[in-house]
């Protein structure tokens, strides 16, 4: 029993040490293994790419809608029943064709009347009337002068007349601030006023005694008669009178016979010709109040009255400007930065799919429009015409639209990745030579969140890093 009892106990024992031994040499084998795989994640991957040649391009996507360039909704400038009805909607018009016209036969009254008294007062009997009256006061106004002249001599009068021009070319001289100019208008009016001086001297001391004497009667002693002050204010006011007709007669023909007169003119009579001009104008535009012309050339989109209807002055038409094709066109906010007056525009509207228009930018609104809550960019887009036929889509089209913010073409391309930007707007690369990477400064164009265009510092075929391989 004690034999097989120890024959047991060493076969136990050679298992136990086989199994130790066996554990320890998967001990070692794992404890490698785990030593290869920590030497293996410690040099990591590098990864490249090599750089290619093709097209980018940048572009924000929106929708847009098919406007006019230009719209008109009028009506008449005053009330009454349709009478006619030139044009139906799709005609097409010219600015300032008849379109539609109320009943006038009043206004037309009315107008006929004011031309023909116009006419009575610019007809040749007016003009032959208004030529004597014009006779007349030059003939008052030489004898108010003369008289005035009798009274105060005709030397005083000449060299009142010398001092009052003077007084103006003093005014004028100053106006221009030319010195020269001034300092010879003094030395006039001084000299003018020094003539006048002695020219009143003589009437005093010889004028008045040599026509002004009264002759001795057998029943009164001769006697000087010299003109009172009031005697010569009154002759000055006469005269003054005189010119001021003169004038007024002169400006009066001059007006009749359609020429030009000065704007302050005056005179009843030339008021009178200005008041029939004035109900000329009235009843002409009270006419044209009645007839509805359009404002722009375009296409007749809607007319909302039919004849015999009575109606306001409320807008009836509607003519929208189809010479060239706009979209209103509204993109997310956060593509502010992508778009700008000029930058192109392919447009694909829902009703046409298959074919794409070009067109251009021309407005940016500066602040973002509100609609619905959202906030969103605003720009108008004008068609080319090359590309658009406007007549061939209505207006209010719907299309999707593409701002093309950037285009290169058959450009170097890079991905993004691989780009390092050492300082702002300066880029460098990491270039794969005889197995090693080098830095590199590139020129950098437009770029997308794949790709970068380079302008220069690589070619087709370089291979460039991105990036470290990750290992787990």
């Amino acid at each position: 029993m004690l034999t097989k009892l120890k024959k047991l106990e060493k076969k136990t024992l050679w298992i136990a040490l086989a199994v130790i031994a066996l554990f320890a040499v998967g001990g070692v084998y794992a404890s490698q293994s785990f030593v290869a795989d920590t030497a293996t994640a410690d040099e990591p991957a590098m990864q490249t790419a090599k750089i290619r040649q093709g097209d980018l391009t940048l572009y924000a996507s929106g929708t847009g809608t098919l406007i006019s360039a230009a719209e008109a909704s009028f009506g008449f400038r005053s009330s009454g029943q349709l009478l006619s009805l030139s044009a139906s909607v799709g005609d097409t018009v010219e600015a300032g064709d008849l379109l539609a016209e109320l009943d006038n036969t009043s206004e037309e009254i009315q107008l006929r009347q004011a031309e023909r008294e116009l006419a009575e007062l610019t007809s040749p009997a007016a003009i032959a009337t208004a030529e004597q009256a014009l006779a007349q006061a030059e003939l008052d106004a030489t004898d108010a002068k003369k008289h005035l002249a009798y009274l105060i001599s005709w030397d005083v009068l000449k060299s009142e007349e010398r001092v009052a021009a003077a007084e103006i070319g003093l005014v004028e001289a100053k106006e221009s601030g030319d010195e020269d100019k001034i300092t010879a208008a003094e030395f006039e009016l001084e000299n003018a006023e020094n003539v006048l001086a002695g020219n009143w001297d003589y009437y005093e001391n010889h004028y008045v005694a040599d026509n002004f004497k009264v002759s001795a009667t057998r029943t009164s002693q001769a006697y000087i008669a010299k003109p009172t002050e009031f005697d010569i204010l009154e002759g000055r006011a006469g005269y003054a009178l005189a010119q001021a007709e003169l004038i007024e007669a002169e400006n009066y023909l001059a007006a009749i016979q359609g020429e030009e007169i000065p704007a302050d003119a005056t005179g009843s009579s030339l008021a009178a010709l200005e008041q029939a001009k004035l109900n000329v104008l009235s009843a002409q535009d009270n006419l044209e109040a009645t007839q509805l012309h359009a404002p722009i050339s375009g296409l007749v989109m809607s007319i909302d009255a039919n004849i015999g209807d009575v109606v306001g002055t409320s807008a009836i038409v509607t003519i929208a400007d189809i010479s060239e094709a706009f979209l209103e066109i509204f993109l997310d906010e956060t593509d502010w930065g992508m778009i700008a007056v000029d930058y192109p525009v392919d447009v694909i509207f829902d009703v046409l799919p298959d074919k794409v228009f070009a067109g251009a930018v021309v407005q940016v609104d500066p602040a973002l429009y509100t609609e619905q809550n959202t906030s969103v960019v605003r720009a108008l887009v004008r068609l080319d015409e090359s590309s658009f036929d406007g007549s061939k889509l209505p207006i209010g089209s719907a299309a999707a639209v593409e701002v093309i913010g950037g285009r290169a073409s058959e450009a170097v391309l890079v991905p993004v990745e691989a780009l390092r930007e050492a300082s702002p707007g300066q880029y460098t690369v990491f270039v794969m030579v005889d197995d090693e990477p080098k830095l590199r400064v590139v020129e950098v164009g437009i770029q997308d969140l794949f790709y970068a265009e380079i302008l220069s510092g690589l070619e087709v075929g370089d291979v460039v890093t991105t990036g470290i391989a990750e290992t787990e």
